[in-house]
């Protein structure tokens, strides 16, 4: 009995073993199961230290200074090492200095996209090295470059907004009761300088919209900071009536569509604020639309054609319309800050002019001032006030018989030939077909000029201007008057006269006179070469 009693409780002892030991086996395997879960969640630990990696690089990247290019429209470069934090204003100033151009307000940088023929003007507070790390990363595959360039559209538009804002596609009629003004012009004046609104813009114009090859006209309609789009004009006029009664309060279904196919409502075009716009150089040959004057709106990081919004317009007139409204609409403020910005900056490198009026002349220099005879072989010192005047008298008429006789000549030799030649508007040796391409690229709006030589007519000049889109070559006739005796210069056969050349420019800056439009800006010979040519290219990288 004891023995099998032994025997039970060996087995017993063994039963509880064993399932002690599948307990421990059970407990083993889900520790296991533990680890190796807990191991398994390892990877992405790694993997988030590889993005903090990533970033950290990324960060040390954009804190990096960069070695950048900045061609200008005649080929020739400048590089410039871009800090991280170069606005666009600060760069042009660099450039100008680095190009040995007058700094001017005028002066941008402007991104040009080779193949697809588009160009956008960076705005002055823009950080260049962050446009240009933002092209790169997104626009690999398409050929860019940076280009100095002069646009007078830049901030023209404060000081002349009726050339920019025509009548026909503007409707200030919300505004009137909030701007009491005598006329459209002074009311949009009175806009751009106290609220800088975009009043809102419509007209009629080519759109492609994304993924699509097909171009179709519609009424475009820009208000506040969207741009919506209709097929009709009857519903852009009843949605701009019921805006001006409700205060822009309407909400407005923007994606509803009609179940026959046809467009009923108002679509949302775009939001400005999420798109650069773009101009192209001629849109007829990049994009295949139906007029040159197009319009592409681009959102940042987006390297697909495809997704390209774009706009063909009638003429320039309507293209800088839109431009400028789209400008005002996304930056607003922000424009008129930059430009107080520069001015401000210009102000006070500007020496002060009481500096030069507070520094007096010496007595004893004055008094050592005599005059001299030097007709003889020895010089005399003239001590007779009245032979002295006589002199003076005979010298004068001497000098002005001179100039009459090199004007009759028509020889422009040197300094002799006036005090034009110094001057940076005149263009010596520029025929007519280079004056015209020379404005017609760079006069952007009313009264950019140039005066050159008449290749016609010896002592004769020419003023080349635009206005209102064409192109104008006036002939600036010298004239004999024998009661002064002297030679002078008119536009108007005599009934206006001047001097020189440089007299007839200032007053036509003033005043318009006999032209169309007063002279507002002149474009310049580039001091790295001309800046125009006889057959256009485009510059290869």
């Amino acid at each position: 009995m004891s023995i099998i009693r032994k025997k039970r409780f060996r087995s017993g002892f063994f039963r509880r073993r064993h399932c002690l030991s599948g307990l421990g086996m059970r407990m083993k395997c889900a520790c296991v199961q533990a680890v190796s879960a807990s191991y398994e969640r390892l990877p992405s630990v790694a993997a988030s230290m590889g993005e903090l990696s990533n970033r950290y690089d990324d960060k040390e990247n954009n804190d990096k200074d960069e070695m950048l290019v900045f061609f200008n429209d005649d080929d020739s470069y400048q590089t410039v090492l871009a800090e991280r934090n170069l606005c666009c204003s600060d760069l042009c100033a660099l450039l100008a200095v680095k190009n040995r151009v007058a700094k001017d307000v005028n002066w941008t940088v402007v991104e040009h996209w080779i193949d697809a023929g588009l160009e956008r003007n960076l705005e002055d507070h823009e950080e260049v090295l962050a446009v240009h790390r933002e092209l790169e990363a997104y626009s690999q595959h398409s050929p860019k470059r940076f280009i100095f360039r002069k646009d007078f559209r830049k901030y023209e538009f404060f000081a002349n907004p009726q050339q920019f804002f025509p009548e026909d596609m503007v409707d200030l009629s919300a505004y009137n009761h909030v701007f009491p003004t005598n006329g459209p012009t002074s009311l949009l004046q009175t806009m751009l300088t106290t609220t800088v609104e975009c009043p809102p813009i419509f007209s009629q114009v080519w759109v492609r919209e994304p993924h699509k090859q097909v171009w179709a006209k519609a009424f475009l309609l820009l208000k506040d900071k969207n741009l919506y789009l209709s097929y009709k004009v009857q519903i852009v006029a009843k949605f701009l009536r019921q805006w001006r009664v409700r205060d822009n309060s309407l909400v407005i279904n923007q994606e509803r569509i009609v179940d026959d196919g046809e467009r009923g409502n108002l679509q949302l075009f775009a939001r400005i604020s999420d798109f650069n716009i773009y101009t192209t150089i001629n849109a007829k040959n990049h994009l295949r639309a139906p007029t040159e004057f197009g319009l592409c709106l681009r959102a940042p990081g987006q390297d697909d054609p495809g997704e390209l919004r774009c706009l063909a317009c009638e003429n320039e007139r309507a293209r800088t319309c839109w431009l400028t409204a789209m400008r005002l609409a996304k930056y607003g403020k922000q424009l008129r800050e930059n430009y107080r910005a520069f001015k401000n900056k210009q102000q006070m490198e500007t020496l002060n002019p009481r500096d030069y009026s507070s520094y007096t002349v010496p007595n004893e220099s004055v008094r050592s001032r005599v005059a001299m005879d030097f007709t003889g072989p020895t010089g005399r010192i003239v001590e007779d006030p009245k032979e002295a005047r006589a002199i003076a008298l005979a010298e004068g008429n001497t000098w002005k018989k001179k100039l009459r006789n090199i004007s009759k000549m028509g020889v422009t030799q040197g300094i002799e030939s006036g005090v034009h030649i110094t001057q940076p508007w005149f263009h010596s040796g520029m025929t007519r077909d280079q004056a015209t391409q020379l404005v017609n690229k760079h006069g952007t709006v009313d009264g950019v000029f140039l005066v050159r030589d008449s290749r016609t007519t010896a002592g004769q000049f020419v003023l080349t201007f635009k206005c209102g889109g064409k192109v104008f070559h006036m002939i600036i006739v010298p004239v004999t008057d024998p009661a002064k005796g002297g030679v002078f210069y008119s536009l108007d056969n005599g009934a206006t006269k001047f001097y020189d050349l440089l007299q007839l420019v200032e007053f036509y800056q003033l005043n318009a006179g006999c032209l169309p439009t007063r002279l507002t800006h002149y474009l310049v010979e580039s001091p790295t070469g001309p800046l125009y040519t006889d057959k256009p290219t485009v510059p290869s990288v």
